[in-house]
Parts: C-alpha cells; structure tokens; sequence
C-alpha cells in the first residue's frame, strides 16, 4: 500500500467517527430540547362530557361496569341497594380496584385494600373512602352529572 492510500483511509475513518459523533450529540440536544419544549407547553385540555349515559340492562344485580368518565376510571356497580358509581383509583397509592360481587366488596390488588358497597376502607392501608360519583337513575338508564 502506498503512503497516500494510507492517508486516504485514515481520513475517511476519522471523518466517519467525527460524523457519527456529531449524529449522536445532535439528536441527545434534540431530545433534551423536545422535553423542555413539551414541559413549558401548557396540557391539551380534555373535553369534558356533560352527561355520560349507561342502559341499567347492561349491569346486572351485583355486577359491575368499568368505564372512563371525564378522564378518570370509575366503576358503576349495582347492588340490592341500587346503582352506585366510584372513582376506580385507589386512595392509598393510586392503584386501580376491583369489584368482587362474591364479598360485595371493592379489592385493590397493590396492598390488599378493601373498602365496603359504600366506598368506605373496610381494612388495608387506604386514608380515605373511595370518591363517589354523582349518578341519577332514570326509568331505563344511568346518567352520570
């Protein structure tokens, strides 16, 4: 091999990896410039429905429905007592809970929080009762407000 084959080579290599770095520190400064961007951008604000509306034929007695109402998980249960709807989040850690209709009881899985029919802690480390929502029932449906 000559001497100007040699440096030809050399020059190309070195250039690549000149090239690759540069590649690699733009797109690090791009990524940490979108997240500063995306944190001083204001949230989208979600539409908020006014009224949510749910057929009583889907519930049976003592069975549950999980749905989204107004960006939050709630579960509409129904009971010998009526219909009864609460935020799905667990007060303890915010983990998500479960309707068991065999202990009439809502579950959460995390940390073995149960609250009653009611919302209310019946054991486990949850703070608080369950946040109801406001429901009106009307003739053959459920409507959320």
């Amino acid at each position: 091999m000559t001497e100007s084959t040699a440096k030809t080579t050399q020059t190309n290599r070195r250039t690549f990896l000149q090239w690759s770095i540069f590649g690699l520190l733009f797109t690090f400064f791009g990524a940490a410039v979108n997240m500063v961007i995306r944190y001083l951008m204001p949230a989208p604000k979600a539409m908020k429905v006014k009224e949510l509306e749910i057929p009583i034929a889907q519930i049976p007695l003592e069975g549950s429905m999980k749905l989204e109402y107004q960006g939050s998980p709630v579960i509409l249960i129904h009971t010998e007592e009526g219909f009864s709807a609460f935020n799905a989040t667990c007060t303890h850690l915010g983990c998500l809970v479960k309707w068991v209709p065999k202990e009439k009881i809502f579950f959460c899985p995390c940390h073995a929080g149960k609250y009653d029919r009611r919302g209310n802690v019946i054991a486990g480390p949850p703070p608080e009762p369950l946040h109801m929502i406001h429901i009106k029932v009307r003739e053959d449906s459920i409507i959320f407000v």
